[in-house]
């Protein structure tokens, strides 16, 4: 039940906030509980994103201490962009950015990515190469690839 609350009240910042909720983690450290929450949305994370959704988080659960018992605290931030992709809906918020996929069966591709479902991944390949399929069961490791 607490942890409900917890996850609408999560929800209920993000949404005034204008941004995803990525991840969520609750755990110990020393005699405080941290809860860290990464945040993402197209256009990318702001600090002003952060805070939003930090203030909105914190009046709320200062309303109902019964949530999070005793001290905590409460981190935000953007998922960062060496986090490695792992959901569908990691994927899904990251078509049209390139990313560097290590295969089980070969070298690194590295593509825009085009579509991403529980399957495969279709990457377009750079110049003129064309599209690639990859199947998601191959993907050892899937990061954004920043272009400079």
């Amino acid at each position: 039940m607490v942890a409900q609350k917890l996850d609408t009240l999560i929800a209920q910042a993000c949404e005034a906030a204008g941004v995803t909720l990525v991840e969520q983690d609750m755990f110990r450290a020393g005699k405080r509980k941290t809860l860290r929450l990464y945040i993402d949305k197209p256009e990318g994370v702001t600090i002003d994103d952060c805070s939003n959704v930090s203030r909105h988080l914190s009046d709320a659960l200062d309303l109902d201490p019964e949530i999070i018992e005793g001290a905590y605290t409460l981190e935000v931030s953007s998922p960062g962009l060496d986090r490695p992709l792992k959901s569908v809906a990691d994927f899904t918020r990251n078509i049209g950015r390139f990313l560097r996929v290590t295969r089980s069966t070969g070298k690194p591709v590295t593509g825009k990515l085009k579509a991403a479902d529980e399957e495969n991944l279709t990457l377009t390949l750079k110049g003129n190469a064309g599209d690639v399929v990859v199947p998601r069961s191959e993907v050892l490791v899937a990061k954004v690839d920043v272009q400079i």
